[in-house]
């Protein structure tokens, strides 16, 4: 609802932006539907990488948004002085929740770790804060201020793409018209609060690769924090 005011005035990133929602949630799900492309490991590694390729193909291949866009760049000079202090301080509390929390099993660790200080952060920063972003920035002026800086109408579509993503999937098939809906409370406040860090961490720096940092160390945090507690 959010972009339809502006589907007629910029369509092609609006329909764009859309088109890439759609091939990513399939990518992402492929190896769900067929789970030996999963080789055995618990997490959807296929899957991210499959996302990490499509935006890049969006980026380098088809053109749809560019790679300064997309905040493929160095962080602004100076940035990092208040990103740093804000994302440390979050970080802190992340790793201390987590010591109070269940950990996982010996046997998941290890990939737990290193799938958290990878692969969510890359892919996930790349498409919404990168290439969705990107393409709704041609549509929505960068005109709200947000914390020190300033967002658009398509920062806040991201963020909610990014909580939807997060809790309706199709995991039975590629011919589920309904999805399956599994949100609760907590989990919902948990994403709106890490999806507007990471968008703030995005506009405030200028950089996805400060978004894709900032993701993988909270959830790296969160993986260490429930080990150290094993």
């Amino acid at each position: 609802m959010l972009c339809a005011p502006r589907l007629v005035r910029a369509p092609r990133p609006i329909v764009l932006a859309a088109l890439l929602c759609a091939v990513g949630e399939f990518v992402l799900m492929v190896p769900i539907w067929w789970p030996a492309l999963l080789f055995g490991l618990k997490y959807n590694w296929t899957g991210k990488l499959f996302s990490i390729l499509v935006s890049l193909l969006v980026i380098y291949k088809f053109k749809w948004v560019s790679p300064l866009e997309t905040g493929l760049v160095r962080p602004q000079p100076g940035s990092w002085r208040v990103v740093g202090a804000v994302v440390a301080g979050l970080a802190t509390v992340q790793l201390v929740s987590a010591l109070i929390t269940q950990g996982y099993g010996p046997s998941q660790a290890w990939e737990s770790f290193w799938y958290q200080l990878t692969m969510p952060g890359i892919a996930e920063e790349l498409f919404f804060r990168g290439t969705l972003l990107g393409l709704l920035g041609r549509a929505f002026p960068r005109n709200l201020p947000f914390l020190g800086t300033r967002t658009s109408w398509g920062g806040v579509v991201s963020v909610l793409l990014f909580v939807l993503a997060h809790g309706v999937t199709f995991r039975t098939g590629p011919l589920q018209v309904v999805p399956q809906v599994q949100f609760w409370p907590g989990q919902v406040a948990d994403l709106v609060l890490w999806g507007t860090l990471f968008l703030w961490v995005r506009e405030r720096s200028g950089s996805c690769f400060a978004a894709m940092a900032t993701h993988n160390l909270i959830n790296s945090c969160l993986v260490v924090g429930r080990a150290l507690v094993r």
